[in-house]
């Protein structure tokens, strides 16, 4: 007799023995954050390796505008032009610097160049241009600061005082000096065109429309002033008779006169003073 369905014997089923497998650990917090940072360090880290590999190619972002400022009254842009293109085919993060300030002072007019870059592509060159006060001999040029630099101005012929001294880092020793003797001068309509000192260290000056003043080594200012003083008794007047006029003594001065003027004598004293021994 068959047995019923629920009476049938169930077949078993064999249950595979579980391995022991190693379990991966909850994150942390602390380790999400962690590794949060790697990860956005790696992608930071690529993107500006990246970017400096770009950047490099002087055809991305190169410069477009170069805005000059300054005063140009003695200089022209043009030149500076000219030597800035050499530096500016390029882009502002691969631009030499050093190089293009030092290419623009070799112009004798530039006193000092300083740059001022503007992203993505403008610079910025301001010149701060030679103002000069006096010729400095006869192929120099003399600054506000008493600084000697290369240059010719005929123009000024005439207008800017002539300084000069042997010794050429004396500018502003020998520019203080004219402010000086021109301030002891004033009010008198004496202009100093000329200023010089020689080896030995001797002063000479030449007032305009006037003869030339020998001034010496010695008591400059005193002499100065002494002749300040025989100017206003009467020297004056007779002026642009005189051919030179020597300071080098005690307590007077000679005067040469020009030829064919007064007594005919080569060398005479002012009234009121005496030929002392000549000093230097």
């Amino acid at each position: 007799m068959a047995k019923p369905p629920s009476m049938q014997t169930q077949p078993r089923i064999r249950k595979r023995p579980v391995k022991n497998t190693a379990r991966v650990p909850d994150l942390t917090p602390s380790m999400a954050r962690w590794l949060s940072m790697v990860a956005l360090l790696m992608v930071m880290g690529g993107a500006i390796l990246w970017l400096r590999a770009w950047i490099s190619d002087p055809t991305h972002l190169a410069i477009k505008k170069l805005e000059w400022q300054g005063d140009f009254q003695y200089l022209k842009q043009a030149e500076l032009e000219a030597l800035a293109q050499p530096f500016v085919n390029t882009n502002l993060y691969l631009l030499d610097t050093d190089g293009l300030e030092k290419a623009l002072e070799q112009n004798p007019w530039v006193r000092g160049a300083s740059l001022r870059k503007v992203w993505p592509n403008q610079l910025v060159v301001d010149i701060e241009t030679q103002f000069p006060i006096a010729f400095w001999g006869d192929d120099k040029l003399l600054n506000q600061f008493g600084e000697v630099f290369p240059g010719t101005l005929p123009e000024k012929q005439g207008v800017f005082p002539i300084i000069f001294s042997p010794q050429s880092n004396s500018g502003r020793v020998m520019g203080e000096r004219y402010v000086r003797l021109t301030k002891m001068l004033a009010g008198l309509d004496l202009e100093i065109i000329e200023l010089s000192e020689d080896e030995r260290g001797s002063w000479r000056m030449k007032v305009r429309h006037g003869p030339n003043i020998i001034i010496g080594r010695k008591e400059q200012e005193k002499r100065v002033q002494r002749f300040k003083v025989g100017y206003l008794q009467g020297l004056k007047d007779r002026l642009g008779e005189m051919d030179q006029i020597d300071l080098r003594y005690t307590n007077g001065f000679a005067v040469e006169w020009k030829p064919g003027v007064g007594n005919g004598a080569a060398v005479s004293s002012l009234d009121g003073y005496t030929q002392q021994s000549l000093g230097s």
